[in-house]
Formats: C-alpha cells, sequence, structure tokens
C-alpha cells in the first residue's frame, strides 16, 4: 500500500510541479503588467504568507486526516489560477493563494516523511523536492513562455486549471492515515536550532519575486526568460539526485547543507555581476549544486524528530519561514521599486551565511 502510494504521490507531484513552473515564474511579470508594482505584489504576499503560516496550525488541531488536505490544497491553487482571469484584486488573491499553498505543502512534506525510510529519505526528498521540480523547471518555462508571447497569460492561466484538475482526481487515489497526535510544540534545544533556521531560510528566499523579475529584466522577453530559465533547469537537474544520495550513504547531512549554504551565498554574489543571459545559465550550476546540498537539512529535520511529532514539526517550519519571508519584504519594498537587484542579492548572500552557525550548533547537539 504505501509503495502504491509513493507511485501516486509521484505523478500527482509531476503533474503539479509542471503546472507551478509552468505559470509560476511569470507572475510577478504578471502582476507589474496589470499595474500592481511591487507594492500591491508585496500586498499579496503578505497575505500570502500569513496564510501558508498559520493556517496549517489551525487545521492540525481540528482536522484528523491532515493529509487528505493536499487534495484541498490543489484543487484551491485550481482557484487560484481562476481568480487571476477575473480579478485583480490583491487581498483575494493573496488570500486564496494562501489558502492552496497552505494545504498542498505541509500535507505533502508529511507524507515525504510518512513514506520514506531513514536510510534513503535525502534520496527520496530529493526526487519530490528537488528531482522533480527541476526536471520539470526544464519544460514549464519554455512552454509557459511560448504561450504568454503567442497567446497572452488567460491562455496560460486555463492550461494551469486544466493541469491542477488533473493533479486533484490523481490524488484521490492515494492512501491518506489519519494523525495520532495533536500539534504539540517539541521543547527542545534542537527544535529551537532548527525554527531559527527557517526563519532565516525565509529571509534568504528570492523565487516569489525578485529572481523572476530579475531574469526578466536580463532577458528582455517573456519567451526568452522561459528559455533562459529552462536551460538552468537542465543544468541544476544533473548533480541534484547524486549529491542528495550521497548524504544518505555517508550519514554527513548536516556537513553538505553548510557546503550547501556557501554554495548559495555565491551564487547570490554571483548575481549581482549578471548582465546576460548566459550568465544565469551558468550560475545555475552553482545554484544547483547548492540546492542539491542543502536538502540534506530536510532530510536531518526529519531523522531528528520521532513519527509522531512530524506533522507537529512541519507545521512550524512553516511558521518558521513565514516569519521570514515577511521580514524579506522590507529589502523587496527597500531595493527593488529602483530594481536595485545588486543590493538586494548582497543582502540575501549576506543573510545565507548566518546559516552556518545554526548548522554547525545542530551537528555538536
Amino acid at each position: 500500500m504505501q509503495s502504491r502510494s509513493l507511485k501516486t504521490l509521484a505523478v500527482v507531484v509531476i503533474i503539479c510541479f509542471f503546472a507551478s513552473n509552468l505559470s509560476s515564474n511569470f507572475l510577478p511579470v504578471y502582476y507589474e503588467g496589470i499595474g500592481l508594482g511591487i507594492a500591491g505584489i508585496s500586498q499579496i504576499l503578505l497575505l500570502t504568507f500569513l496564510v501558508i503560516g498559520l493556517l496549517p496550525v489551525i487545521l492540525l488541531n481540528h482536522i484528523r486526516n491532515f493529509e487528505r488536505i493536499m487534495s484541498f490544497g490543489i484543487i484551491s491553487t485550481m482557484f487560484f489560477f481562476i481568480a487571476l482571469v477575473y480579478t485583480k484584486n490583491p487581498i483575494f488573491l493573496g488570500l486564496i493563494n494562501g489558502l492552496g499553498i497552505a494545504t498542498f505543502w505541509p500535507s505533502f512534506n508529511l507524507l515525504q516523511f510518512r513514506l520514506s525510510e531513514s536510510a534513503a529519505r535525502a534520496r527520496t526528498i530529493s526526487l519530490f523536492s528537488s528531482i522533480i521540480p527541476y526536471m520539470t523547471s526544464i519544460i514549464g518555462p519554455a512552454v509557459g513562455g511560448f504561450v504568454i508571447q503567442n497567446f497572452g497569460f488567460t491562455s496560460l492561466f486555463v492550461i494551469s486549471i486544466i493541469l491542477y484538475l488533473a493533479a486533484f482526481f490523481c490524488s484521490l487515489r492515494m492512501d491518506f492515515r489519519p494523525e495520532v497526535s495533536r500539534f504539540s510544540t517539541p521543547k527542545n534545544r534542537i527544535f529551537a536550532i532548527f525554527f531559527l533556521t527557517f526563519v532565516i531560510l525565509g529571509i534568504s528566499e528570492s523565487y516569489w519575486v525578485a529572481y523572476p523579475l530579475f531574469v526578466q529584466s536580463i532577458s528582455g522577453t517573456v519567451l526568452q526568460m522561459g528559455l533562459v530559465l529552462a536551460l538552468s533547469g537542465v543544468v541544476i537537474a544533473v548533480a541534484t539526485f547524486l549529491i542528495n544520495w550521497l548524504s544518505d550513504v555517508r550519514k554527513s547531512r548536516v556537513v553538505f547543507v553548510a557546503v550547501g549554504v556557501t554554495l548559495n551565498a555565491l551564487w547570490y554574489f554571483g548575481l549581482t555581476l549578471v548582465s546576460m543571459p548566459i550568465h544565469i545559465v551558468a550560475l545555475s550550476l552553482l545554484s544547483g549544486v547548492a540546492g542539491a546540498f542543502s536538502l540534506s537539512w530536510f532530510a536531518h529535520y526529519g531523522d531528528s524528530f520521532c513519527k509522531e511529532q512530524y506533522a507537529s514539526i512541519l507545521v512550524l517550519m512553516e511558521v518558521g519561514l513565514m516569519i521570514g519571508r515577511i521580514i524579506n519584504l522590507a529589502p523587496t519594498n527597500l531595493f527593488l521599486p529602483q530594481a536595485d537587484f545588486r543590493s538586494y542579492f548582497m543582502f540575501l548572500g549576506a543573510a545565507s551565511l548566518c546559516l552556518i552557525p545554526f548548522y554547525l550548533a545542530s551537528k555538536k547537539k
């Protein structure tokens, strides 16, 4: 039964990530195109982050079959794309976008933990959270850019709606299990270290708005932007699975993630020197290797707590990321209205390096 659910989850994840890579990179461009600007985009993201961080905690306290809400998250994301066709209201868009993400990701992450064994956890997580997303990122942006360039954003959103509907029906075939315990916060030092790292990880994210707008500014057109992202996806996908497989074999996950965060900081510093699309593609090798090493932290997180605590620690992870992402809105509004990507990426690179002391502390613990 577990093997069947794992295969079904793979199908669902392939469809969802293809739909996401088809359109999500272009959403900041769309928002700017309809006149929202950085302030309007930040309003959407603030509400999105609040829902992502707080709603899973509430749901875990009131819903026994927490895994099943993944299906609701998929159908909610479909309704978000329907809303994009009919409204430009940032409050409504932020709330419904947050609803879809908040009900998909915690349950999806819980299934990754439950359906994988510790001996191969990094490989399983690499497959679902890295290999599949990167492989779909090879095709998705190229197709998305082509559709936008030739048929417009509305056609792209319609395609996304159809894909999410298909993923929803596939998800209904999975074997979901009820939770044996309610929400609880682990009261120990190792969880405090994990929580603080997730706050910093939230601060150092750039894919919500800055990186897509940066790639678009360098590429010129959405079609070229899609091709640049697709080529980057090819480069990123090459190294990912082997690196995470090695972290299972060597049992060196904390060391791997320290290497990953260093490479990620170097990637941000490298972006400050970019002036041509080919530079973005070349730097994506650094980004891909960094991401592959960094995923070991998520596997280490799962191994550090008992199975009964998985749901709680995953929703608390979202709370930590929420805090960091909201803090990130300050430099977003400080630097991006003037298109000062250089200062923004320098800030994120420095923030990324702040993770290393926490990783070393967790290794000692």
